[in-house]
């Protein structure tokens, strides 16, 4: 068995002169080029090919499975006992890619039940079983258009959807979704893959003897919806009965002039046999000498395949408004006698079909569906043909014998000369046998057409197809689980942030009942000391000191995050369909719709929060200005103290509530992490992941309880004492949020550089949550900063509040060192960031290639946020330059400040400061828009004279390089339009300022 192998195996080398380029027909012919690897095994095909196409009896019962094509399953429409006609739907499809299913003869709908179908993992899945009601055969059609040239081109794709036509050829894609390609990709070429190389199989051949004229409106159909140039009908040359079919159907067409004249060149290309040449990949290389990208499709270098018997499926469909209930189907053997092809209706039992080609006495030593290359096993003849059946081999003992032991690897590399996908099968073998599937991916597993041209020239008798498909199943079964693991979390957060907000509206209506409660209760105060000037000064000054109420702005932080979560969400949603391409431009549109929206809502979300936190600020400063003018603040201080440990003990048990859910989620995430290193199941760094995570979350619950617990305590022992460690308490409080800023923007650039690194996610957004939280990083450092000065000496008339003046002046220091090193470094990094993106941008401007708006959006953050680092570390070595000096040793005080001019208040020095930041801020975002708006000017001529300069290759090119050229032009013209766009932005920036 193995000489015979050998002898009939042909390698790349010895296939290179058979199939050299050649003419065919004439100069103008296309040409045929070659492919690496192949094999010559027997054909076999004299068998079936012999006896005319004859149709199949219409079963008694039809068993119609949902999940016919690749997809999601169709959905049942019918109930048992209803009554159905032959074409009426009784499945439909659910979601773009996916099928209907209609019935395919008239009768009763007996079950709708799990039964075994014909699959490579012989699984159960949910069918529908119709009975025959009597000898009629009663059809519920679709309107036939036997002028289908006056129909819309999107009425075209709809009937396709309606009629349920997948490829007959394949996996069962739906036609419907080929027919929208030229919605995302320029189609130059639509091929009609008629080499049929798997042996034993004839069903496209007889189809073309029989159908020639239907496959030629079929292709014309297809023509109108892709818009080609060419129509390539590629033909082993073993098939001369069909292509005389073909050519001669193909001349009528153009001698009626009743037909206005194709518009598509249409020719018929006579390849030589070699298995796979009917692979999509490697058919599109011998026609067009193109090939295809790793993990690409035939769209991405213009070229569109289809099966002949997906051709007449959709003649049938557009013309005569039939659904695909049928197809032909290649019944041959040695085990049946009279071997011959028929067309059935889908559903028909196998042993039926198999009895119209009288099997021998003998029996049938193996039963297979599809070819003996590509095929696989039947256990049973008890299942029906679906939408993707083409051959049923019923073979002999003698014919496809049991394989044979499996021996070691020889290294011999007769696998790598046979491979036509020009991979590494030794190696790929390898890697699946060892369980390495991330190496096998490395290795390009994924571009494996499983033909088994490697299978069967091994001289070890590997079964190397059957590692490859093993491998495959478990990294899609990983790939699963990671993304069941995501939508998880996404879940999770989605609605830990509802009940957030929910909790949050809840509190902000306790506080409106409160407030409305405190300003009546401070009305009737008013009235009642009227007379006492000197109680209602001090009453009025408590009720100024009352800032607004932390939890509303709470709530409008929370309401924030709530439309960033939802504009994220719409922002990948879109992306996902964009990269896709499976989308329609109404479904694309209604996407962006909500992007717009959510952006909408989240910039009157910030501008809500930023007013409320103005006016809050605003009323913490009232207090502190009456300060300078009477000692009644310090009366005020104990019950603002107490004002605060109440309020802190709200936020206390929220920090436990935190804790303790986040400590779940650490047990949840370990468990699920043992069950599956004791199962040996489930992705295993992604569980670890996981659980480094959840500690991680855990750690910064625990550390903010922490905080709010010492705060609470501060604020306790300030109320029950008089003194002024109130701004202690404050000063710890500021700490923590500082603390808690600081660590925001550490997760903030962690997550911006897990998603640089692995090129997923939007980076944009990103890189704008990283600005955001280093902005409130300053704010809380410049706020802790101005509670840690110094503040101005009390007379000496004064009481002994005033004396402790002094004291709490020792505190204060100058700015660390070490803080004012890390900013240093972070001035450099964000200056080396800039000089990256723009050598990024310079070399996309340059070359025309490349998204040059991403690079510019990259641009300008990297420049805002070097003149936000260059902002903060003036303003540190300022502050350091102006603090006054430490105490020399234990117990001496920091020299007294200054005393304060009449006109200054508050915060002393630190009120300049903040306001000279402020102006810098604005200074530095006018130059920035500058600089964008001449680099955006610059990348506009650059794109113009890219774009220029390939317009002018593309028409001095020739054929062979036209469609490459044709690309690149293309590329450049949505540069210039981004560029042309962004520079529109920038300067309506501009005319606005």
């Amino acid at each position: 068995m193995v000489l015979s192998l050998f002898k009939s195996m042909v390698t790349s080398r010895s296939a290179t002169s058979t199939a050299a380029p050649r003419a065919t027909g004439s100069d103008n012919a296309p040409r045929v080029f070659d492919f690496h690897g192949g094999i010559h095994p027997p054909e076999h095909k004299a068998l079936s090919n012999r006896a005319p196409l004859v149709a199949a009896p219409l079963p008694r019962e039809v068993v119609l499975p949902l999940s016919q094509h690749i997809g999601a399953p169709a959905q049942p429409l019918v109930e048992i006992g209803q009554r159905v006609k032959t074409g009426e739907l009784i499945a439909r499809a659910q979601g773009m890619i996916s099928a209907p299913v209609h019935a395919s003869i008239t009768g009763v709908v007996t079950a709708i039940e799990p039964r075994q179908i014909p699959h490579v993992s012989g699984l159960e899945d949910l069918c529908i079983v119709i009975e025959r009601d009597g000898e009629i055969d009663e059809w519920a059609r679709l309107e036939a258009w036997r002028d289908w040239r006056q129909q819309e081109a999107q009425d075209l794709i709809q009937r396709l959807q309606d009629a349920g036509v997948v490829g007959q050829g394949g996996a069962g894609f739906p036609s419907a979704v080929k027919a929208r390609v030229r919605e995302r990709h320029a189609i130059d070429t639509l091929i009609l893959n008629a080499a049929e190389c798997e042996p034993y199989i004839t069903a496209d051949d007889l189809t073309m003897r029989t159908h020639p004229e239907a496959l030629i409106e079929g292709l014309e159909i297809l023509a109108s919806l892709i818009g080609p140039e060419c129509i390539l009908i590629g033909i082993e040359d073993n098939k001369p009965e069909a292509v005389i079919a073909l050519e001669q159907a193909i001349r009528a067409r153009r001698a009626d002039k009743r037909l206005p004249p194709l518009d598509s060149r249409l020719e018929v290309v006579v390849v030589p046999t070699r298995y796979p040449s009917g692979g999509e990949k490697q058919l599109i290389k011998l026609l067009t000498d193109r090939e295809v990208p790793s993990r690409g499709l035939p769209a991405d270098v213009g070229v569109v395949v289809h099966n002949p018997g997906t051709v007449r499926a959709v003649q049938r469909a557009v013309c005569f408004g039939e659904p695909m209930i049928s197809r032909v189907v290649t019944l041959t053997g040695e085990a049946l006698q009279h071997p011959h092809n028929v067309e059935a209706r889908l559903g028909t039992s196998i042993a039926d079909l198999l009895r119209l080609a009288a099997p021998s006495a003998s029996g049938i030593a193996r039963l297979v569906m599809g070819g003996p290359m590509m095929g696989f096993t039947l256990e049973s003849d008890a299942l029906p043909i679906i939408k993707t059946t083409n051959c049923l081999l019923a073979s002999s003992p003698e014919s496809l014998p049991a394989p044979a032991v499996e021996q070691p690897c020889i290294r011999c590399g007769m696998c790598e000369q046979a491979c036509p996908a020009e991979l590494l099968p030794q190696q790929l073998y390898w890697f699946s046998k060892a369980r390495e599937f991330d190496k096998a991916e490395l290795y390009n597993l994924a571009d494996c057409i499983e033909c088994g041209a490697c299978s069967y020239v091994c001289p070890s008798q590997i079964p190397l197809v059957q590692y490859y498909r093993f491998a495959k199943g478990e990294i899609r079964s990983a790939q699963h689980e990671a993304r069941k693991s995501e939508r998880a979390r996404h879940r999770f957060e989605f609605k830990q942030a509802r009940m957030a907000r929910e909790e949050a509206e809840k509190e902000a209506k306790r506080q409106q009942r409160a407030q409305a409660a405190q300003k009546s209760a401070a009305a009737r105060a008013e009235a009642s000391a009227s007379a006492d000037t000197t109680s209602t000064s001090v009453s009025t000054a408590t009720a100024a000191a009352q800032p607004a109420p932390a939890t509303d702005i709470k709530a409008f932080k929370t309401a924030r995050a709530a439309a960033n979560i939802a504009l994220k969400k719409a922002e990948k949603a879109l992306k996902a369909a964009q990269d896709s391409g499976e989308s329609s431009t109404s479904d694309l549109a209604a996407l962006e719709a909500n992007v717009t929206a959510a952006k909408a809502k989240l910039a009157s979300a910030e501008s809500a929060l930023k007013a409320a936190s103005e006016a809050s600020e605003s009323a913490a400063a009232a207090p502190a200005s009456a300060a300078t003018g009477t000692s009644a603040p310090a009366a005020a201080a104990p019950a603002a103290a107490a004002s605060a440990a109440a309020a802190s003990a709200g936020d206390l048990k929220a920090f436990k509530t935190a804790r303790a859910a986040a400590n779940i989620a650490v047990k949840k995430a370990e468990k699920a992490l043992k069950t599956a290193q004791d199962s040996g199941e489930g992705d295993i760094a992604a569980l670890e992941a996981g659980v480094t995570e959840a500690k991680t979350k855990l750690a910064k619950a625990e550390a903010d309880l922490k905080a709010a617990s010492e705060a609470s305590e501060s604020a306790a022992t300030a109320a029950a004492s008089t003194s002024t460690t109130g701004a202690a308490a404050d000063l710890k409080a500021l700490k923590t949020a500082r603390a808690a800023a600081n660590i925001a923007v550490n997760k903030a650039e962690k997550a911006l550089k897990t998603a640089q690194d692995s090129g997923e996610g939007d980076i944009a957004t990103l890189e704008a949550s990283v600005t955001d939280a280093r902005a409130r990083l300053a704010k809380a450092e410049a706020d802790l900063k101005a509670a840690s000065e110094p503040a101005a000496p009390a007379p000496a008339s004064t009481s002994s509040t005033g004396a402790a003046a002094p004291a709490a002046a020792a505190p204060a220091a100058a700015a660390p060192a070490a803080d004012l090193k890390a900013l240093k470094t972070a001035r450099a990094a964000a200056n080396i960031a800039v000089k990256k993106a723009e050598k990024a941008l310079a070399r996309a401007s340059e070359s025309g290639e490349g998204d040059i708006e991403d690079l510019q959006t990259l641009l300008a953050t990297a420049q805002e946020n070097l003149r936000a680092a260059e902002v903060r570390l003036t303003s540190a070595q300022a502050d350091g330059a102006d603090a006054p000096p430490a105490a020399k040793g234990t117990g001496e005080l920091i020299p007294e400040a200054p005393t304060p001019d009449a006109g200054s208040v508050g915060r002393g020095s630190m009120a300049s400061n903040v306001t000279l930041s402020q102006a810098e801020i604005e200074a530095s975002r006018a130059e920035n828009l500058a600089k964008r708006h001449k680099q955006v000017s610059i990348a506009v001529k650059a794109a113009e004279a890219a774009h220029r300069k390939a317009e002018a290759a593309l028409s001095e090119a020739n054929d062979e390089n036209r469609q490459r050229l044709a690309t690149k032009v293309d590329r450049t013209r949505r540069n210039l339009e981004h560029a042309r766009e962004s520079l529109a932005e920038v300067q309506a920036l501009v005319d606005a300022q």
